[in-house]
């Protein structure tokens, strides 16, 4: 379980409120600060939240590169 206090309430990619309840994805900055069979990870900021169900994956960006 991973918990984060996020200041802007606001989806990243539609701009609604994020609410009590959502599955949200969010992705942070940090260090590893352990590893082995699992990782540790200090987080030092979030980049980008926004609703599940407005995330259109990384699959697409990275494509776009080859």
């Amino acid at each position: 379980m991973m918990g984060a206090h996020l200041g802007v309430i606001t989806c990243d990619k539609c701009g609604e409120p994020m609410k009590q309840e959502q599955n949200i994805l969010v992705v942070a900055e940090g260090t590893i600060t352990k590893s082995g069979d699992e990782l540790d990870f200090q987080g030092s900021c979030v980049r980008y939240a926004c609703h599940l169900s407005c995330w259109d994956g990384v699959e697409e960006k990275l494509g776009e590169r080859a």
